[in-house]
């Protein structure tokens, strides 16, 4: 009937299982592993310190970190690490920091030091000695308006009112928090 015989079929290869990586986790350390999917944990803050450290730029001697961007991330629940405290922190480090550079410069320029121009001798070709700095501008011109009249609240206006009161709301839970646990080790 057939012309051509069926093909053979290739016998099941018995291959032994890979071993697990990690030994079998008890129940409390499978659930403890998924909130920490699921919530955070405290070493991918640090993580998350290290980036913004590498991004950082050195501005008149000061490290200021990138402006943090706001987050679209937050579940709602109530985390412990919930990413609106973890922006509200983000951007009181910016703003203090690029405060810090901004009067570090100014005093800069106060004492005398300068970029470009301002520090070339006699007789230095004017192509060499010009920075884009030595119009005050530089790098701050890439900074949002001037930080030193800037309160608290004007930092966060375009935040919607619910979330910066919540933000807030937590700040202010955070410090009774710490201060409890200060008069209790005390």
């Amino acid at each position: 009937m057939l012309k051509k015989p069926l093909a053979e079929v290739q016998p099941l290869s018995h291959t032994t299982p890979e071993p697990p990586q990690e030994a079998p986790k008890t129940q409390k350390e499978e659930t403890f592993a998924k909130a920490r999917i699921i919530f955070g944990s405290t070493t991918a803050l640090e993580e998350r310190k290290q980036e913004i450290m590498k991004s950082s730029q050195n501005v008149a001697g000061v490290l200021v970190p990138p402006r943090p961007e706001e987050p679209d991330n937050c579940c709602m629940s109530g985390c412990v690490n919930c990413v609106w405290d973890m922006y509200r922190d983000e951007m009181e480090e910016w703003a203090e920091k690029s405060a810090q550079a901004r009067a570090a410069m100014q005093a800069q320029r106060q004492e005398g030091k300068g970029t470009g121009s301002m520090v070339a001798g006699e007789g230095m070709p004017s192509h060499v000695a010009t920075s884009m700095d030595d119009d005050g501008g530089g790098s701050e011109t890439n900074w949002d308006g001037g930080l030193e009249d800037v309160d608290r609240d004007k930092l966060f206006e375009d935040v919607p009112v619910g979330i910066r009161e919540f933000m807030r709301t937590e700040k202010k839970l955070k410090l009774a928090q710490k201060q409890a646990e200060t008069t209790t080790a005390a």
